[in-house]
């Protein structure tokens, strides 16, 4: 079959893009200058002067640093830099798992300058939930009285497993109505928007890891809130999915097949024994949320707390023994609702790979640990809109 050749105007899109990418990537940084693209893309400098005017007459950039004179001979004109224009585009990025919906808006700066919050109700379904996100968005949309035409688009962090590429949620037990739901497609005719799903904890480990110094190397993310998740982002803030094109589902790595039943319909999964540890803290267990009554006797230095840290411990380390021996990230990081929870959790990891004998062991993976915050979910969305906008 016949590849079909590129187009001019497919050209002179994906060279705008690319310029408009570097500028929006340079904003942290003071701004990029044409003589910068130029050596950067390998475009040619009229191409570049062509593309900047063009995107200033848009409003989508703007000087950031007058054109000054040197007194130095030899530097001659400073160049003028350019930034992109806050209220120039925008991105929507909303999270949604078994307790809550937040909401995001983010400006052309990538700057948060919107937020909302909704409590689901115990009889909320997959459809009054998509239902509450449409009005949550519009809410949203009324508020800051955007154009929707400068809408790039709304980004979805589902809970449960995604088909990223359909946007369907696959499977998620918590919220009543959830199997093979097509979200995308319900709520980009709903909302008239563009509409991008992915996996919450695929978000939140995306936002992290593109706001950390592991740009060399790959980072391994378990959420651990209504259940357990698992999220690997790679070199240059590649999410790596499944051959089927959904997420990793870490907290259903089985660890003995004669273990506790887990709500996947196996036994034995890292999920259902975390669960039951962290039952076993006083008798009780919030089901919307895992070692929600720990923090407190953690700080207090309670001794079966740190029990209960312990065994949770063992069961993750077991976990990322698995995991480290087919893909070997770099580094680890557990997130809880929590962060004294993390931490402790994230603190015995360390030790028990620390004092392990493995000869087949090349380098010690880094452990880390957040509390988890839905901007880092509403943010990561936002970043994947903004990437697959810049790709066009």
């Amino acid at each position: 079959m016949e590849a079909n050749p590129l187009r001019t105007v497919d050209i002179r899109q994906h060279n705008r893009n690319l310029i408009l990418s570097g500028i929006y990537r340079s904003r942290l940084s003071g701004g990029a200058s044409q003589s910068d693209l130029v050596k950067t893309t390998g475009l040619k400098a009229p191409s570049v002067f062509r593309i900047f005017s063009s995107l200033e007459d848009e409003g989508l950039i703007r000087p950031c640093i007058k054109a000054t004179m040197q007194n130095d001979s030899k530097k001659g004109r400073k160049p003028l830099r350019y930034t992109v224009c806050p209220g120039a585009l925008y991105t929507i990025g909303v999270e949604f798992w078994a307790s809550c919906i937040s909401l995001g808006v983010f400006d052309f700066n990538g700057s948060r300058v919107f937020c909302d919050l909704f409590n689901i109700p115990s009889d909320f379904d997959i459809d009054h939930v998509v239902s509450q996100i449409v009005v949550m968005v519009n809410s949203a949309i009324a508020a800051k009285s955007i154009e929707r035409e400068k809408i790039i688009g709304v980004g979805v962090a589902a809970a449960g497993k995604v088909d990223v590429h359909s946007g369907v949620i696959v499977y998620y037990h918590r919220i009543k109505g959830i199997s093979n739901y097509p979200l995308m497609a319900t709520l980009s005719k709903a909302l008239d928007l563009p509409v991008l799903v992915h996996n919450n904890c695929s978000a939140f480990a995306f936002d992290t890891y593109n706001h950390s110094n592991l740009k060399d190397g790959s980072l391994f993310t378990f959420l651990l809130r209504s259940g357990v998740n698992g999220t690997l982002v790679g070199h240059r803030g590649r999410i790596f999915l499944e051959s089927d094109g959904t997420n990793f589902e870490a907290g259903h790595l089985p660890l003995d097949f004669d273990g506790p039943l887990c709500t996947c319909g196996l036994r034995g999964c890292l999920q259902a024994y975390l669960f039951e540890v962290s039952r076993e803290f006083d008798g009780q267990s919030d089901e919307n949320s895992l070692f929600f009554n720990l923090e407190k006797p953690l700080i207090d230095g309670d001794p079966k707390a740190l029990e209960i840290v312990r065994r949770a411990a063992l069961y993750m380390y077991s976990s990322i023994k698995c995991i480290s021996r087919f893909i070997a990230p770099s580094a680890y990081m557990i997130v809880c609702l929590s962060d004294v929870v993390a931490e402790n959790i994230a603190s015995e990891i360390t030790r028990l790979l620390s004092q392990e004998n493995d000869s087949l062991k090349r380098s010690t993976p880094s452990i880390f640990h957040e509390e988890y915050d839905n901007l880092h979910s509403q943010r990561g969305m936002s970043d994947m809109l903004l990437e697959q906008f810049f790709a066009r």
